[in-house]
């Protein structure tokens, strides 16, 4: 039986892209955030500014509303409720709902064109260390992945699926969404009887549809598939001493307490 995940990565499961990501970009921010999860004392927080992820948030659900048939009145009745009303949000929001406008006409466009087999949007789907597909809150579970937006198409008797990834910051390099994709494509081969899986990341804020460059075929899930690699690569850094000081230290909320735990060591 081929073995996917290393003992250190079950051991440290589940996984997700943005829990690989913190582990990439601070392994003492991992521990705090998923291990030892401290209650900081009110002198150690760290007054952080949430508004982008609660804005990125709130765009997606808008998205989601659409895609299960809201109006568009209802739609942003429902995703914008916690806005703060100021004129910088308001004007985000009208920007942001144009992009997932245009968002909709082309997947409207690309669904009537085509014989769709299954069209859900925030889906949830999980892996244990077999690859096969449980519940996202499985104990056992240790991949784990919400899909924006996820199309499967039968063409030519075989099925294929696509999933888009929606991003609400800064347009950046498909590439960088590696891991992400790539566990996309693990998740919905297990899930589902899929021939290829597609992937894209689509900027709200731009209006680009950006293509991963790799089509996910059923023999690219092996053990040299960037989702395993990356993940296992990376247990040996869960240490306390191998911490990264960067800017991204000025957003942590743990930056008092890694000061101290700093000096400690």
């Amino acid at each position: 039986m081929t073995r996917f995940f290393s003992s250190g990565a079950i051991e440290f499961g589940p996984w997700s892209p943005s829990k690989a990501g913190v582990l990439a970009e601070c392994p003492l921010k991992y521990i705090f955030q998923y291990i030892e999860k401290p209650s900081l004392s009110e002198e150690d927080k760290l007054m952080q500014d949430d508004s982008v992820l609660v804005m990125g948030s709130a765009v997606h659900k808008y998205a989601e509303n659409l895609t299960c048939g809201m109006d568009k009145t209802s739609a942003e009745e429902d995703a914008f409720v916690d806005i703060p009303k100021t004129k910088k949000n308001l004007l985000t929001i009208r920007s942001q709902k144009r992009g997932i406008h245009s968002f909709k006409e082309r997947m409207d466009a690309f669904k009537a064109k085509n014989k769709v087999i299954l069209d859900k949007a925030e889906l949830r789907l999980a892996v244990d260390p077999d690859l096969k597909s449980v519940d996202f809150w499985d104990y056992g579970s240790v991949l784990r992945g919400v899909l924006d937006r996820l199309i499967i198409i039968e063409r030519n008797g075989a099925q294929h699926a696509i999933a888009i990834d929606i991003k609400t910051g800064k347009r950046k390099p498909v590439e960088e969404y590696t891991l992400q994709l790539e566990s996309y494509g693990v998740l919905i081969h297990s899930a589902y009887e899929v021939e290829s899986v597609s992937m894209a990341a689509y900027f709200s804020s731009t209006g680009d549809l950006d293509w991963y460059p790799r089509v996910v075929n059923k023999s690219d899930i092996n053990k040299d598939n960037p989702v395993f690699t990356q993940i296992n690569g990376l247990i040996d850094s869960i240490a306390p001493s191998n911490f990264n000081v960067g800017r991204h230290c000025n957003w942590c909320q743990y930056k008092l307490l890694c000061e101290k735990e700093r000096d400690n060591l």
